[in-house]
């Protein structure tokens, strides 16, 4: 749910551009949390105290232009969503932007605070679930590299039932597939083994009907 409390960072140089966007925040409800930087090189140094949400990214900035705007933040700030606002009316450079990492495009003097307001919405939801997808991907990838540690030969040895371990220490075999996956142990005696540690108990030290199992 979109609502005032998103906190927006402007990178804009041109003092009217950003007057116009800051009225367009402020009729969409939108005002309460922007802050204003005139270079790149200041932008990233407020993306770096943290606590941006969204950046509303001019291309054409005194110290960068054009996609090397948007692929200087993108790739320092990989999870943070952005929309790109120039004066450049291309087909092209629209694609070239949202391939470089960019959530949307607007060409300014083309769009009103609705279509901002729409913009910043479409953006945080996009990158959230951009987000949400990379982190799956990345616990699939460890799960994956879990399940490849237990596959193959694992030298264990035949008497104590310890493993062999890549640094050549012998460790538990609990101990060992629990730090390589995601099984966890309970501990018990299963019923042919119960039967054998039996026969070693005092006589009426185990009641009729009771099992260890």
């Amino acid at each position: 749910m979109l609502n005032n409390q998103v906190r927006i960072l402007l990178v804009e140089d041109e003092p009217i551009s950003a007057d116009i966007t800051l009225r367009m925040l402020k009729e969409a409800g939108l005002d309460s949390a922007v802050c204003v930087r005139e270079t790149l090189a200041a932008g990233i140094r407020e993306l770096d105290a943290g606590g941006t949400d969204l950046v509303l990214l001019d291309l054409g900035l005194p110290d960068s232009q054009g996609r090397n705007t948007v692929r200087t933040v993108c790739e320092k700030f990989t999870t943070l969503p952005i929309v790109v606002m120039t004066g450049t009316d291309d087909d092209s450079m629209w694609l070239d932007v949202l391939q470089d990492g960019a959530q949307d495009y607007l060409v300014k003097s083309q769009f009103g605070d609705r279509e901002l307001k729409r913009a910043i919405r479409y953006a945080l939801e996009r990158k959230n679930l951009l987000n949400e997808k990379e982190s799956l991907i990345v616990k699939l990838q460890e799960a994956i590299t879990r399940v490849k540690q237990l596959t193959g030969l694992l030298p264990i040895c035949s008497d104590c039932k310890k493993i062999r371990t890549d640094n050549d220490n012998w460790v538990q075999l609990e101990s060992y597939i629990s730090e390589h996956s995601e099984a966890q142990f309970t501990h018990g005696l299963c019923r042919s083994c119960y039967e054998k540690y039996k026969k070693d108990l005092p006589p009426g030290s185990v009641k009729a009907g009771k099992t260890l199992i």
